[in-house]
């Protein structure tokens, strides 16, 4: 049986990332640590110009926020390894990593040169998604949603000719599968055996999700600074809240530009 180590030269997890979410990035950190403290990949997190010291992932520092994709394609121009698993900062681990059914999934992908394999469930199956067992299959050529940023491991290549300047990442998830059509795309059909269980997303809109605040409470993990105001169903009470946030974030850029963060101290 395949193990997660074998595949420890051929991986690295990307955390994609900007300052302007540097917010979560301890708490990102805690929950990694609490579920999958024996990652054998090396972890790299996408920063822009602020500093960070930590013992478990190592920032890829790519200068002046441009957009998502752009800061993508200078990330992965540092990382060596072909295979990237890909994650944000606000995909908090929320369950234990099945580490046996993520190293066969691994090895299925690389035996069959898939290009990518979500592994977070769809959420509608079209009627011409391939099953491959309980779990996965392949992804329809003319469907819209082959290209996704769940958790995902795609062959770096294939991201990189993927990307496009100026895109953001839901861009790049309304547009980008056209670019994969004569691929293999892999993905899990439901939600509830996924490998890698994490709560998506712990920011909403640029607010908080409740689940999130929950999370992080459950667990007594800061969140700091806490400039970020909770997600709200009601519109005017998101457009506030979001502009009272766009604002403190800026003074807590202020401050912290001439600080290192530490992510390894998240609990209180």
């Amino acid at each position: 049986m395949p193990e997660l180590k074998d595949f420890a030269s051929s991986v690295a997890i990307i955390v994609s990332s900007c300052d302007a979410f540097f917010d979560a990035w301890r708490p990102f950190v805690f929950f990694f640590r609490k579920h999958w403290s024996d990652c054998p990949f090396p972890i790299f997190l996408i920063v822009n110009r602020l500093r960070v010291r930590s013992n478990f992932l190592q920032p890829i520092t790519v200068g002046p926020d441009r957009d998502w994709a752009s800061n993508m394609q200078v990330a992965l121009a540092q990382i060596a390894q072909p295979y990237i698993l890909y994650l944000q900062e606000d995909y908090f681990l929320n369950d234990s990593v099945k580490r046996g059914q993520l190293a066969s999934d691994f090895a299925y992908a690389f035996e069959r040169d898939a290009a990518s394999f979500c592994f977070y469930g769809r959420s509608k199956l079209e009627h011409d998604f391939v099953p491959l067992n309980d779990r996965f299959g392949i992804v329809p050529r003319d469907s819209d949603g082959r290209t996704r940023l769940q958790v995902t491991l795609w062959k770096k290549d294939v991201l990189q000719s993927t990307l496009r300047p100026g895109e953001s990442a839901w861009n790049m998830e309304a547009r980008a599968s056209e670019r994969t059509r004569d691929l293999l795309v892999l993905s899990y059909m439901g939600r509830e055996n996924i490998p890698i269980p994490y709560l998506m997303s712990a920011i909403s809109r640029r607010l908080w999700t409740p689940q999130a605040i929950s999370l992080c409470r459950s667990e007594h993990v800061r969140i700091d600074p806490r400039f970020r105001l909770e997600h709200s169903d009601v519109a005017w009470r998101r457009r506030l809240r979001r502009a009272l946030g766009r604002a403190r974030l800026a003074l807590a850029l202020a401050r912290q530009r001439n600080h290192e963060i530490d992510l390894d101290s998240a609990c209180d």
